[in-house]
């Protein structure tokens, strides 16, 4: 912007002056009589020219400019997650504010569903540039986490995760992260008293999408081999994680609902009281030695259990199953087609641990983030093409 100049004009200011003389017409002395005094009066004018100073006014505008954001773009997410193509949670930018660090304690990384969740979790990080370090509790008691978690403390993480765990097991290390001013993520495992944050599978909607799948594979045996006959359904849960609890049962009303089953057809299996899922499999079988029986549970292993069990007592043609997890072996199994396993919702764990990634990166960042969604139903029509997807090629020998 170019300079402003103003500039004062000259003021010619006129001071008047009035001069007031007396003057005395006689000397006080005289005999005759004094006149009155006479006073004349004169005005004076004098010009004074008043000179002002110049003033120059100068004006500097500076636009101040934000530097240029890259953020990553939402094709470029899910190229980079590979065959799980995720649809990413946030959109964050390709240079963060600060270095980030996440960390995370899995419950064991030999679990396939740990497992991948791990996996996801390293890759999201390795291509977001940020550094991820972890610790294996390797299918240890609760404590284990804590003591674990303190050790991952000492490298100064942001942000710190466990992946399906129940409030005994994850509070410990939530309150201490809250005490060390690091944000805590708990994926699969319920609400903290200790973080307002939560993240992982829609737990009692995703019940209700597999409950709904078992309903339609129900629905084709009651036309069939299963005409007439009683329906039971056995839910396989584990009360101590309030999250799976939601899962297996919004599976269950979904699966009542449908199929019209009252109270008195409806079999809760816990596990969390000692008794095994086999065990627990074979008193309702036991009990109902004429019915037929609808099975879930909070996890695929814990649903295969009871599955093989009813199998190998002779049973495989009462019973009809539907997990939730998806990860390889309960693939590995159903590519096979066993009558009786109808199919699973994938939660796709190398895509939820992609997904956990993100969603602390967007928390650290104050960046809005979406809830992590599954996507893929796969039964005995389609598993082999998904399979081919995730591993390649159909196990050897071929189902």
């Amino acid at each position: 912007m170019p300079k402003m100049k103003t500039k004062a004009p000259k003021l010619l200011l006129v001071a008047t002056v009035v001069v007031l003389i007396v003057t005395a017409c006689a000397s006080p002395t005289a005999l005759a009589p004094t006149a009155a005094p006479q006073v004349i009066r004169e005005t004076v004018v004098v010009t004074q020219e008043v000179q002002t100073t110049q003033l120059v006014v100068e004006t500097q505008v500076v636009v101040a400019t934000e530097p240029t954001v890259d953020f990553w773009k939402p094709e470029e997410i899910t190229a980079a997650c590979g065959v799980e193509k995720c649809t990413p949670l946030a959109t964050l930018p390709k240079k963060f504010s600060k270095p980030w660090k996440l960390a995370f304690v899995t419950a064991n990384k030999g679990n396939p569903f740990h497992g991948a969740f791990s996996d996801g979790i390293k890759a999201a990080a390795d291509f977001y540039g940020v550094e991820f370090i972890e610790a294996d509790a390797a299918g240890g008691p609760g404590n284990t986490f804590l003591d674990l978690a303190d050790t991952l403390f000492l490298q100064k993480p942001d942000a710190l995760g466990v992946l399906g765990q129940g409030p005994d097991t994850f509070e410990p290390v939530a309150a201490a992260a809250q005490s060390k001013n690091v944000l805590f993520l708990p994926a699969d495992s319920g609400k903290s008293e200790y973080s307002s944050y939560i993240y992982g599978i829609p737990d009692t909607i995703a019940g209700k999408t597999a409950g709904e799948l078992l309903a339609t594979g129900v629905e084709e045996r009651q036309g069939s081999d299963w005409k007439d006959r009683e329906l039971f359904f056995v839910e396989f849960t584990y009360g101590a994680i309030p999250a799976c609890v939601n899962r297996t049962g919004g599976f269950r009303t979904a699966f009542a609902d449908k199929m019209g089953l009252d109270k008195d057809h409806l079999i809760m299996a816990d596990i969390a009281g000692g008794a095994t899922a086999q065990d627990l499999m074979a008193a309702a079988l036991t009990a109902h030695p004429k019915g037929v029986f609808g099975l879930t549970g909070c996890w695929d292993q814990l649903g295969i259990d009871p599955f093989n069990s009813a199998r190998e007592s002779g049973r495989e043609d009462d019973v009809m199953l539907v997990t939730m997890g998806g990860d390889k072996p309960p693939a590995d199994l159903l590519v096979t087609k066993p009558k009786g396993y109808y199919g699973y919702v994938e939660w796709q764990p190398f895509a939820e641990g992609w997904g956990w990634a993100e969603t602390a990166l967007a928390i650290l960042e104050g960046i809005p983030v979406k809830p992590y969604e599954p996507k893929h139903v796969t039964t005995q029509e389609n598993i082999e093409a998904r399979y081919i997807e995730l591993y390649g090629a159909l196990p050897t020998p071929a189902p």
